[in-house]
C-alpha cells in the first residue's frame, strides 16, 4: 500500500527551531523516514498531551510511581486507513503491516525479539536519563515541564533530580561501564552481563572481534533494522540534551562506536 495522504505524526514541541529530542518520538521519526513515507508533523507542548491523546481517542502508555496512567508521544494518525496508534513499538508493527512495499523496519519471525531488546534499551538508558539535562522545553512551558518530569521519575521537585559535582561523575562512569557491557551485542561476543565493573570505566569489547566491527556499526553490520533506530533514538536524545562537552564524552566510549552508529544514521534524522 502506497499513503495517498500523509501520515500525521504527533512529536513533542522543543523551544525553536522545533525539532526531535525525546527518545520515543525519535523511534517513530527514524521509522517514516526510513520507510520513506510521507507524513507532516503536529508539535504538541509538553502538558497539552494528555488532552490531544484523549481527543484522539488514544489511551494513556505510561503509568507514574504511584501508579497514575501518564500520556506521553508519539501517537500517529493516517489519514488513508483512518488508525490512530499511540506507542512507538505498535507504530512500527503497523508500518510494517501496512506499507509493504517500503523497507521492513521489523524482520519476520523477530517482532518478540524486537520488544525485548527495545524494553532492554530503554530500561538501560533511562537509569542514566538524569545526565541529559539540557533538554530544550520551550520556556513557555518550562516550569509545567520540570514539574511532570519530576513526576514522572518518583521526585518531589525538579531540583532533586538534577545531580553535580562528585554524584554526577560517579553516574557518568556507571553509564559507561554500562554501555561496555551493552556494545558486546553490536561485536556479538560475550552474551553475559559482567556486573562487576571497575571504578574508572570499561573498555569491555574494545579490542575483541575488530573484523566484525568493520563490516558495519549496525547489529548485522551492514544491514539497519529497527532495533538500531531504537538505539539510534536515546542516543539522538542525548546528543539534544546533553552539554556538549558530555555528549562528546560520550562520542568517545567504547572506542567511539556510539559516535559511528550515531553517525551512520544522520540520513534519518530529517525533520519534517
Amino acid at each position: 500500500m502506497t499513503s495517498s495522504k500523509p501520515i500525521i505524526f504527533y512529536d513533542i514541541a522543543s523551544n525553536q527551531p522545533l525539532r526531535t529530542f525525546a527518545p520515543n518520538p525519535w523511534k517513530t521519526r527514524y521509522a517514516l523516514n526510513f520507510k520513506g513515507l510521507s507524513y507532516q508533523t503536529k508539535w504538541i507542548d509538553m502538558p497539552d498531551i494528555a488532552s490531544v491523546r484523549e481527543k484522539l481517542g488514544v489511551a494513556a502508555n505510561r503509568t507514574l510511581p504511584d501508579g497514575t496512567p501518564y500520556h506521553t508521544l508519539p501517537a500517529m494518525q493516517d489519514p488513508s486507513t483512518e488508525k490512530v496508534i499511540g506507542d512507538s513499538f505498535e507504530i512500527a508493527l503497523y508500518l510494517d503491516r501496512t506499507y509493504t512495499d517500503s523497507p521492513r523496519l521489523v524482520h519476520p519471525g523477530t517482532t518478540g525479539l524486537t520488544a525485548a531488546f527495545n524494553a532492554q534499551v530503554d530500561g538501560l538508558f533511562t537509569k542514566y536519563v538524569a545526565l541529559a539535562d539540557q533538554m530544550p522545553h520551550d520556556a513557555r512551558v518550562a516550569e509545567k515541564v520540570n514539574d511532570m518530569i519530576a513526576k514522572r521519575f518518583g521526585a518531589t521537585a525538579y531540583e532533586d533530580f538534577k545531580l553535580s559535582g562528585e554524584a554526577r561523575e560517579k553516574m557518568f562512569v556507571q553509564f559507561e561501564n554500562a554501555l561496555g557491557e551493552f556494545v558486546k551485542a553490536y561485536y556479538h561476543v560475550g552474551g553475559t552481563t559482567d556486573y562487576f565493573w571497575s571504578e574508572t570505566g570499561t573498555a569491555v569489547a574494545q579490542a575483541q572481534n575488530r573484523g566484525r566491527e568493520e563490516s558495519g556499526p549496525y547489529l548485522e553490520g551492514d544491514e539497519l533494522m529497527y532495533a538500531d533506530l531504537i538505539v539510534g533514538a536515546w542516543l539522538a536524545m542525548l546528543e539534544a540534551s546533553m552539554k556538549p562537552e558530555d555528549w562528546q564524552r560520550v562520542r568517545t566510549w567504547q572506542d567511539g562506536f556510539w559516535a559511528r552508529l550515531h553517525d551512520a544514521l544522520a540520513p534519518l534524522r530529517e525533520i519534517k
